[in-house]
């Protein structure tokens, strides 16, 4: 699997702190030259936590394209997105992230062809949730390395409580939700994001390809549509607000590139071009 090495440094940031990669890698939003890279670090202690990227053409990262430094914080819960440019079309690279000592898996990503596209192969899924069952259908997409990309048409996660949609089975299953309730604020979000990546099948269906999404539902609250949620009760608080912390925390765990500076958080629409083969139009 193209996660399960362990990226090589070429030389380690100065950081003389601890940190995990608890939550894998992970990549997306391909272009013809770049393409969005994701991780999140799990420090020992308080404090920004530099994080040095590189990106190679050989899977254990000893020819080195592209690398650079980012230094996250709590402010974005300690996720990394990097865009990273200069790079070829229609090529195949390995990546990874080293905080301190401490690297994290390899993962697998592929830029966008220009021309010479005879066919474009996609894993296309929806409707994941945690608590329903086991993400097997995850690990058959790690287990293949033919796939362009994948394409998670939404709900990513859901906001349910343990007496939500799944929660019975979840119990017993031993995947109940975190946190225990339904989530509403920020922290929430971030929560069961976190949770979410925790999977080790979510994880190395991550590593082996880019991955290009969009929200539905779910990812805010159950059938949410502009300025109301018929499922936002009194006791939630101000649905703008809670939209607006669901919304932060998907772009800060998803490998979705951010809103260019002074659109708002809400303009996911985008498109992706394959050759003359294929064109790829998300829409919310």
């Amino acid at each position: 699997l193209a996660g399960a090495a362990a990226c090589e440094p070429t030389r380690a940031p100065a950081y003389d702190g601890k940190a995990t990669f608890a939550h894998g890698v992970a990549s997306g939003d391909p272009g013809p030259d770049r393409v969005v890279l994701w991780t999140r670090v799990t420090p020992a202690a308080p404090g920004p936590v530099p994080v040095r990227w590189i990106v190679s053409t050989y899977r254990k990262l000893r020819r080195v394209v592209a690398h650079g430094e980012v230094t996250t914080d709590d402010t974005r819960d300690f996720t990394v997105k990097v865009d990273a440019p200069g790079l070829q079309p229609g090529r195949v690279y390995h990546y990874g992230f080293i905080a301190g000592k401490e690297r994290s898996p390899i993962g697998r990503t592929k830029t966008l062809p220009v021309e010479g596209v005879d066919s474009v192969k996609f894993a296309v899924v929806s409707c994941s949730n945690y608590v329903f069952g086991f993400f097997n259908g995850y690990r058959a997409i790690a287990e293949r390395e033919d796939i362009d990309a994948v394409l998670h048409l939404g709900d990513y996660i859901y906001e349910y409580g343990p007496d939500g949609y799944g929660g019975e089975v979840g119990a017993r299953l031993g995947r109940a939700a975190q946190p225990p309730h339904e989530i509403v604020t920020l922290s929430d979000y971030r929560t069961r994001h976190a949770q979410y990546k925790s999977d080790p099948d979510l994880q190395a269906a991550h590593a082996v390809a880019p991955w290009i999404t969009v929200w539905d539902d779910h990812e805010t609250t159950n059938d949410s549509w502009q300025k109301v949620s018929h499922y936002q009760q009194q006791s939630e608080g101000d649905w703008e607000l809670r939209k607006r912390a669901a919304l932060q925390a998907y772009y800060e765990w998803m490998p979705i590139r951010d809103p260019v500076a002074g659109r708002p958080l809400e303009a996911i629409n985008r498109s992706f071009q394959y050759g003359d083969v294929v064109t790829l139009l998300m829409l919310e």
